[in-house]
């Protein structure tokens, strides 16, 4: 799946505080003991093991703060042309 930074923000915050992975929309916590409760709006309700793209809420966090780390002098390379002179005034 592939998500524009916009949208993994939007995804954590509406994530519930104790979720802790996304399947298909709806957010998921797992508990020891491969133990599963899906959101219900303002509860949690218990259920199997989501079945689908599972992704993890910290594998987007961690996606995030590397998107927000990165260092714009640097990476300027990427953004000239092979073709762009620099000229001394």
């Amino acid at each position: 799946m592939n998500l524009t930074i916009e949208q993994m923000r939007e995804i954590v915050v509406g994530a519930p505080e104790t979720a802790t992975v996304i399947c298909d929309g709806k957010y998921y916590e797992e508990w020891s003991h491969n133990g599963w409760v899906v959101s219900d709006g303002a509860q949690w309700v218990d259920c199997k093991k989501p079945k689908g793209q599972i992704i993890k809420l910290d594998s987007i966090r961690a996606a995030i703060a590397d998107h927000d780390r990165t260092d714009d002098v640097s990476d300027i390379w990427n953004h000239i042309a092979p073709t762009t002179r620099v000229i001394e005034g």
